[in-house]
């Protein structure tokens, strides 16, 4: 029998592990709007609902009424990360690996996570919203067992707020995973919805009791710590639940809660470029794009701090 080993191991072509975020959810909630300029002006009409006096005798002039106008500002960053793939790299790369291709991912999967950070620091803050509440270990919703302070009245408290500030009703709920487990473990939630079909809590049953068009449950983790240190996986999206009027549509004389404006010039989203250097004789590529996350319309949403306690 001959000694040794008869074989060489070699990596599987059918099987490979890659660890990465299973879901963003920045890009389904918030719009892009495309703009041509890193910083400029947009028009915000006044809030005006008074009812005015139109009523005007015979011969009498009409009364006067008029419209104002201010402007806001943005700035957009740019976010660009780059990587090399050496000579060296490619001869000595097996199957299934392809390296333009899963670096190129890589690099649009970390610009992602990137924007999903950047989403939920302008969405989940109490100052960016007018109208806000926190919640207390007795009313949060994994606690909260009374009938005075329910999910449901928290959330509808929130969109008849949003409906007396501006005058539309809210159409989506942001939230975290475990403030979705919450939900599905609330007693009074289950109550409302015990003799429906199935009687289980799905994202779609739980925005038509909040009466709202979509639920957003966000899922995406982030470590925290320096390169090299054990990782400390933290939720990017909290505790926490934003509901909002967001407009599938914006543009002029229109109203939204947030979006994204975004630099065409850099991507629509994102830009890919590939380029060669003899200096490290290898190919760089390069994933580019300049963006803000703006709150727009504050009245147009409402914040419930601290939805799910710990």
């Amino acid at each position: 029998m001959p000694q040794g080993s008869l074989r060489v191991s070699v990596p599987l072509t059918n099987l490979s592990v890659l660890y990465k975020n299973e879901e963003y959810i920045a890009g389904k909630v918030l719009k892009d709007i495309p703009v041509k300029k890193d910083s400029d002006l947009y028009w915000v009409y006044n809030n005006d609902f008074r009812v005015s006096d139109s009523e005007r005798m015979n011969g009498s002039l009409a009364n006067m009424v008029t419209w104002e106008a201010s402007t806001n500002s943005y700035y957009c960053k740019e976010h660009a990360l780059k990587d090399v793939i050496t000579d060296t790299d490619r001869a000595n790369t097996d199957a299934p690996l392809n390296l333009d291709k899963d670096t190129m991912e890589y690099l649009i999967d970390k610009i992602m996570l990137r924007y999903e950070y950047e989403a939920q620091k302008v969405l989940f803050t109490t100052t960016t919203w007018g109208n806000n509440t926190t919640l207390t270990t007795a009313t949060s919703w994994n606690y909260n067992t009374t009938t005075a302070q329910t999910p449901t009245s928290n959330v509808l408290s929130g969109c008849a707020a949003i409906l007396g500030n501006a005058g539309v009703r809210p159409n989506a709920g942001i939230t975290n995973f475990s403030v979705m487990a919450s939900l599905k473990e609330n007693k009074l939630v289950y109550e409302r919805i015990m003799y429906a079909e199935k009687a289980i809590i799905t994202e779609e049953i739980v925005a038509a009791m909040f009466d709202i068009q979509n639920l957003y449950v966000g899922t995406a983790n982030y470590a925290q710590g320096k390169e090299g240190a054990t990782a400390s996986m933290t939720s990017i999206w909290g505790r926490d639940f934003l509901l909002a009027y967001i407009n599938p549509n914006p543009g002029l004389k229109s109203k939204t809660a947030a979006a994204t404006l975004r630099v065409t010039e850099k991507g629509n989203p994102y830009r890919v470029k590939k380029w060669r250097s003899e200096d490290v004789e290898g190919d760089y590529i390069e994933v580019q794009t300049k963006f803000v996350v703006k709150a727009i319309a504050t009245n147009c949403g409402f914040f419930i701090k601290s939805a799910n306690l710990i």
